[in-house]
């Protein structure tokens, strides 16, 4: 149950595509950081944002996930194999 010792309320503007900036006391007393993640939940004509500790999977930014993709990929003569194994699939 929250008291009403523990209710803050602030007034946002919902921005293009539909971007809300969290208040700044709310961020620092949640100890929410640039670049974490959130959860936000609709509950009935109420949107809910919980900070979390940690996240049920990885996010990574821009640079790390280009990284991964270029790890991913077959070395030319092991792609060129598999072309002539699965030629029927391109």
């Amino acid at each position: 149950m929250v008291t009403t010792s523990q209710t803050q309320t602030e007034w946002v503007k919902i921005l293009s595509k539909g971007m809300v900036t969290i208040p700044k006391s709310f961020r620092d007393a949640l100890g929410i950081k640039e670049g974490e993640v959130a959860r936000i939940k609709k509950v009935g004509k109420r949107l809910i944002i919980e900070a979390r500790d940690t996240v049920d999977y990885e996010v990574y930014d821009d640079k790390e996930f280009k990284k991964i993709l270029e790890e991913d990929k077959l070395p030319k003569n092991k792609a060129i194999e598999a072309q002539s194994i699965w030629s029927d699939l391109i």
